[in-house]
């Protein structure tokens, strides 16, 4: 296309702003640890209810909303298993949960 001749008919696009929290947060999939299976997700615990907190069953510390943290859980067991750990902890946690 020659300098200064616009093309006609063409729409502007719009682009929708880049949420970078959404980066850090990971796609479901499974781990096995110890034999065990689990469902494990990354999240900031962002849309958890007002003064929530979870406590890390590896370290015993809590966890905030907000703070980037591993979620998983026992395939078997189901969902109700679900543990949240601090994303280091996780990397430790030996596949037993209580």
């Amino acid at each position: 296309m020659a300098r200064g001749k616009r093309r006609r008919g063409v729409a502007k696009r719009e682009y929708e702003e880049l949420d970078v929290s959404r980066l850090r947060l990971s796609i479901p999939h499974t781990e096995q640890k110890r034999g065990g299976e689990f469902q494990v997700q990354q999240t900031m615990g962002s849309n958890a209810e007002e003064g929530k907190t979870w406590v890390c069953p590896v370290c015993v510390v809590v966890i905030e909303p907000g703070i980037v943290h591993t979620v998983a859980w026992d395939i078997h067991r189901g969902v109700q298993s679900r543990r949240h750990f601090h994303n280091h902890c996780w990397k430790l946690f030996d596949g037993i949960l209580p």
